[in-house]
């Protein structure tokens, strides 16, 4: 029985967390436990074991007389400390990795390829979409992903696993905009990283990847934040702001 009810708060945690990394409510939102119970067809319990392992992510907050709150944005001074901080672990990653050169590389190419991919249909559709953007940043973590999945450190996978879940916070701030999607810049600075790796420069790689996560933070720190952002830039294109659950 008590293994049943881990798995069923895992699986409620899992079902929250997408949406949340979905962007389904905007920053502020207040999370009712008992409405999620209803729309999860779930008791409160597992909901409210949930929610105290998501506050942990940084991705909810509890506020005192409201409860459960979607989290705010980041502010630039976090966003600055986030890239920091994946600079840190994914060189750590990255630089292991080429103990695995050639299955790195074949991971890295076939990573390249599907992520042009997608950018390639994001832009035959003419317009943004949300659910096609989400897929590019799938895509463009994916490429990232392979350096832990060849560092053999289950540390590390840790580590890119919380942060990952910041990444995806940051990432309120995209506007909506053809203006703020940076994907064709990401996926060539992506291009640096591998050409480096082909080349089996260790060093080149770790240099290419430094600038790479130097120019995201560039691009973030432009991005709209605040209340000039928009409910719809926060949330992304095609959402509302929900009310609460």
């Amino acid at each position: 029985m008590a293994i049943r009810r881990q798995v069923l708060r895992d699986e409620v945690e899992e079902l929250i967390l997408q949406r949340l990394l979905e962007n389904r409510w905007a920053p502020g939102s207040r999370l009712s436990i008992d409405g999620l119970a209803r729309d999860l067809e779930v008791s409160p319990t597992p909901v409210r074991e949930a929610m105290v392992s998501l506050e942990r992510s940084g991705l909810v907050e509890y506020v005192a007389l409201r409860g459960y709150v979607v989290a705010p944005m980041l502010d630039d001074g976090q966003m600055v400390e986030l890239l920091d901080a994946r600079r840190t672990v994914e060189s750590a990653a990255l630089g292991k990795s080429f103990d695995e050169w050639e299955p790195l590389l074949a991971d890295l190419e076939a990573a390249h390829t599907h992520h042009a991919e997608v950018l390639a249909r994001i832009e035959s559709d003419g317009q943004i979409d949300y659910d096609l953007i989400n897929e590019h940043f799938q895509a463009d973590w994916a490429f990232h992903q392979v350096f832990f999945n060849h560092a053999r450190n289950r540390y590390l996978l840790t580590m890119v696993e919380n942060l990952r879940t910041h990444t995806h916070r940051m990432r309120q701030t995209w506007s909506g905009g053809s203006v703020s999607f940076d994907g064709r810049e990401a996926h060539e600075e992506h291009g640096k990283i591998l050409q480096m790796v082909r080349q089996h420069n260790h060093d080149g790689a770790l240099r290419a990847l430094a600038e790479h996560l130097d120019l995201v933070l560039g691009r973030s720190l432009q991005g709209p934040t605040g209340d000039d952002a928009g409910v719809e830039g926060r949330v992304g294109a095609g959402e509302s702001a929900a009310a609460e659950v």
